[in-house]
């Protein structure tokens, strides 16, 4: 039974025993059915381990009950359903799965919020960011703060698992609390979505603080009307669930809310009438400056978040921050340290004469704000990428539109259209443009922000808009890897090449290479010609690797288990040097690899270089042929990333990696490398993979 869930490397000391005798108790309406002792909450079968409670949640399609003798073979001690079953297992009968799953998921795993600080933050715009800044407010260096929502599950800067929903399930939830407790954490932000308080996930969580943002037309395909999504987001804040509200009252909805309330409120505005009124009063490239009230004078906090918009997000963490008792100097030091979240106004430029940034804006508030942003920076252009997504808010498509023709030009392009026509979403969208507005239509979305970049000129704002960090498209059954940002530094290295200094960034790849990835980062740092700088990009780890390379004292970029190819382009995509080498971490290089390549490179003028690659224990050097051999496709696939250095703008001007081509090896990228420019092939082995009796 498909259920969005993830995997955490310390699951086993937050497992502890529940009689279901116990857990009727803390249900309402709840009865039990025969005796059994359970560890841990469950809702896919497939997940099952010995000692689980197994809940048959009712479903649209299929219900929970159809997986109960799966379940049960997989260990399950007992099943949670509305109905008795005849099964041979103890049952927990609930009126309703869904609202028993809260509760009794915080029973199981010891309510683990009532010893860690939760903070709730719900809104149609901003949670993700302000969430991120309430968590670089909180965070001390004794205790992390657990983060989740859209980027991720951290616990203090560490990404710690992937999730596919900004609030995850109740078992999930109160599993991860009960961890983060376990790992030193005393504090948590989440972002609270409508669905998730609608279908009752963060039920059996206290909040100490809810913040509400704003409100503004989204979901309404599940919601229906504004008032039933007003309603969903109102239950956040109900009494027994929620302590504290910080309600921003620059809405409508905000005003209705803080008046509706029964607990302890605190309004604040940007510029109306509240109880706290703070203000922005500068705003650029650098960031904001806010002026926030506080004990009879003011705070100035000088936040690297780009646009106004952010205003109101700086606020609210500030405020929870002194509500939480973090002292003023503190929390405004805490804040101006902390860069805006992946994917919200991320500027991918470095010193190109224009601007790109990429959002997750996908509303049409949020494209608006958006814009707004592009044109305070802006000294000339505003061009701007997006599409819509699949799947849901049809009728919003045309408003999109709306707001997206207050740009100077548009490409119109595909974001991730599920099952649906990228054409007729094309289409939809395209009836509500408006004005003078020129608009391309780029179903491929590489080729579009392609395209929107070599129109861009010096002063020009570019902003890819819909999908922020995320590095999948769905087309029906296939995913297909793209991520905004690396394209768009692809393109920027083939239009603008770095100044060329000749310095190295080696970019290394690792999975779960706790055991070998400190001799490849050694390998790499060793180097008789020294990189620049070395990164590893972690491809979703669950060993100790990062920490290895932490110790070692190199760069960490998380990539999230997107495999090896959107890892590499993603450290290309950061890093700072003209030039590139690429290390997988079961992989080692000869001290003198980087130097062997530079000097056969600068006698022939050459762009890029390979070496040979050997699994012997020991080096082989063999003569030098420094001359680009006449080699077959099928022999440069042969090729291995690992022996290569080349120039940055090279890299991008083929296309990086195919990251799409998960396990094809690296091939087709030799292929378009070797039909680009001239490779320098040295036939010596610089580069050898560790055996496993070496590890």
């Amino acid at each position: 039974m498909p259920v969005h869930s993830f995997d955490l490397a310390w699951d086993e000391p937050i497992r502890r025993p529940v009689s279901i005798e116990d857990l009727a108790a803390h249900v309402a309406g709840a009865h039990a059915v025969g005796h059994a002792v359970v560890e841990g909450v469950v809702l896919d079968s497939r997940e099952v381990r010995s000692g689980d409670l197994f809940v048959a949640l009712p479903g649209a399609h299929r219900d929970g009950t159809d997986f109960v003798s799966e379940a049960i073979a997989r260990g399950a001690r007992a099943v949670l359903a509305e109905r008795v079953l005849d099964v041979t297992v103890a049952q927990l009968v609930v009126p309703s799965a869904f609202a028993a799953l809260g509760p009794t998921s915080a029973a199981v795993y010891g309510y683990p919020t009532e010893r860690l600080e939760v903070v709730g933050v719900t809104g149609t715009n901003g949670k993700t960011t302000t969430a991120e800044l309430i968590r670089s407010a909180l965070s001390s260096p004794d205790h992390p703060v657990a983060q989740l929502g859209t980027t991720g599950i951290y616990l203090g800067s560490d990404l710690i698992a992937d999730t596919e929903l900004s609030t995850p399930q109740a078992p999930d939830l109160q599993r991860l609390f009960a961890g983060v407790l376990v790992r030193g954490a005393r504090r948590a932000v989440m972002e609270v979505t409508s669905h998730g308080l609608h279908q009752h996930r963060v039920d059996g969580t206290r909040f100490r603080v809810g913040v509400f943002l704003n409100l503004s037309p989204e979901h309404l395909d599940y919601h229906r009307t504004m008032e039933n999504y007003y309603q969903a987001k109102r239950r956040l804040f109900d009494e027994g669930r929620c302590e504290f509200a910080l309600v921003c009252v620059d809405d409508e909805w905000g005003t209705r809310l803080a008046s509706e309330l029964e607990i302890p409120v605190r309004t604040f505005s940007m510029g109306g009438s509240a109880d706290v009124v703070a203000r922005v009063e500068s705003r650029g490239l650098t960031g904001v400056r806010v002026v926030v009230p506080d004990e009879g004078g003011s705070v100035v906090l000088h936040s690297p978040l780009v646009g106004r918009v952010n205003g109101a997000n700086i606020t609210a963490a500030y405020l929870v921050a002194r509500h939480l008792g973090v002292d003023a100097p503190v929390a405004k030091d805490r804040l101006e340290a902390c860069p805006a979240p992946p994917g919200r106004f991320e500027v991918v430029t470095r010193d190109e004469p224009f601007v790109v940034a990429s959002d997750y804006a996908h509303t049409p508030d949020a494209l608006g704000f958006v814009i707004d942003t592009a044109r305070e920076i802006s000294r000339g252009r505003v061009r701007l990428v997006f599409g819509a997504r699949g799947g849901r808010y049809v009728d919003k498509r045309p408003l999109m539109a709306e707001e997206a023709s207050r740009a100077d030009e548009v490409w119109l392009t595909t974001d991730s259209p599920g099952d649906e026509d990228p054409l007729v979403i094309a289409r939809q969208v395209r009836e509500g443009f408006r004005g003078d507005v020129v608009v391309h239509e780029e179903p491929d979305r590489s080729r579009a922000i392609h395209a929107a970049l070599r129109a861009s000129s010096d002063g020009d704002v570019v902003v890819m808009t819909g999908r922020g960090p995320e590095p999948l498209q769905r087309f029906g059954d296939a995913h297909v890897h793209l991520d905004d940002r690396v394209e768009a530094r692809l393109a920027l290295d083939a239009l603008y090449p770095p100044r060329d200094d000749g310095t190295v960034s080696v970019v290394v790849w690792a999975r779960d290479h706790e055991d070998s990835v400190e001799r490849a980062l050694v390998s790499a740092l060793a180097q008789t010609r020294p990189p620049r700088e070395v990164l590893l990009v972690d491809d979703g780890s669950g060993d100790a690797t990062v920490d290895v390379a932490r110790r070692v004292g190199v760069r960490v970029i998380r990539g999230a288990a997107r495999g090896r190819s959107f890892c590499r382009n993603l450290g290309a995509a950061r890093s700072l040097a003209p030039w590139i080498a690429f290390l997988d971490a079961s992989d080692l290089w000869h001290p003198e690899k980087i130097e062997s390549q530079w000097a056969a490179m600068s006698s022939r003028g050459a762009l890029a270089s390979v070496t040979g690659w050997s699994s012997s224990s020991t080096w082989t050097p063999r003569d030098a042929q420094l001359s680009f051999p006449e080699e077959s496709r099928e022999e440069w696939g042969e090729r291995r990333a690992s022996t290569l250095l080349l120039r940055r703008d090279v890299f991008g001007a083929v296309g990086g990696f195919d990251a799409n081509q998960v396990d094809a090896g690296d091939g087709r990228f030799f292929a378009r490398l070797g039909e680009r420019t001239t490779v320098v092939a040295l036939e010596r082995d610089l580069v050898r993979g560790l055996a496993r009796r070496e590890l």
